[in-house]
């Protein structure tokens, strides 16, 4: 596999890094890993498909968790559909449900994010203080011909909100609403689309077959960064944190699994 020759080393967030982005408690042997990578003097980046955070507050909470990530080696899946409705319109106007990180990251991105007609995009994120007028709003927008986004694809999620923590309706399940109501197919923007992999290597520089993805899901981290042509690591976890993706027909073996990150040291 010749793991030592790789230079860009991307890793997912939830259950590989870190327990989940709202709960940032890492795992030791992800740190280990990770500080090893830096002293070979390779790239390490993250690649995760939270969309209710922005690529600023997801690496400001993997770094407070004791890891070392530079903020223009962090891509969210906000920032990959910003990106994907950039290269289709720049400056587009948008209409996006989330929590404000995905706002955060199609305005870095120079769209134009509005509340008011006329919208050429409507951008769907994970949102839990959604309201009725926001749907309504949104499926009114599509039906008028604007563009559906699903930023990430995850039908629901555990995390904390307003203290409580359970099990939340995703933005799969959300714009799924919005599809019935207009029927209009959501282009779906996180991973295992290719793109979002080959996209990330290309905008630091690399190809993608310098480059490995680290992650513990098959159907998102492996089926896509297989597709676009890195080497791929799964590493076992829990397995009831393990959130459910379209893999799309798509490759889900992994190159290399490993129960521990460690034991990635031990194979370079």
């Amino acid at each position: 596999m010749k793991l030592a020759t790789k230079k860009l080393w991307l890793f997912d967030v939830d259950n590989t890094l870190v327990r989940d982005i709202e709960h940032p408690i890492p795992f030791p042997d992800a740190i280990r890993l990770c500080q090893e990578l830096q002293q070979r003097g390779k790239a390490i980046g993250i690649l995760t498909n939270v969309g209710r955070l922005s690529s600023r507050q997801i690496q400001s909470a993997v770094n407070g968790a004791g890891f070392g990530f530079d903020r223009d080696k962090t891509f969210s899946a906000g920032a990959a559909a910003a990106a994907f409705i950039h290269n289709r319109r720049p400056g587009a106007r948008c209409f996006v449900i989330s929590e404000g990180g995905a706002t955060e990251d199609f305005i870095a991105r120079g769209l134009d994010v509005t509340n008011n007609p006329p919208v050429q995009y409507v951008a769907v994120g994970a949102d839990r203080g959604m309201t009725f007028d926001k749907l309504n709003f949104a499926t009114k927008m599509v039906k008028r011909g604007a563009g559906l986004v699903c930023i990430s694809g995850s039908r629901d999620y555990p995390g904390v909100y307003l203290g409580m923590e359970d099990t939340f309706i995703g933005e799969r399940s959300i714009v799924a609403a919005i599809e019935d109501a207009t029927g209009t197919k959501a282009t779906i923007v996180g991973k295992p689309l290719p793109e979002m992999f080959v996209e990330s290597a290309k905008s630091l520089g690399f190809r993608v077959t310098d480059c490995v993805m680290v992650g513990d899901n098959p159907a998102s981290d492996i089926a896509g960064g297989k597709a676009a042509g890195m080497l791929t690591v799964l590493v076992r976890r829990d397995p009831g944190q393990i959130l459910e993706y379209e893999s799309r027909g798509l490759d889900q073996t992994p190159d290399i699994t490993v129960d521990s990150l460690e034991e990635i040291i031990d194979k370079m």
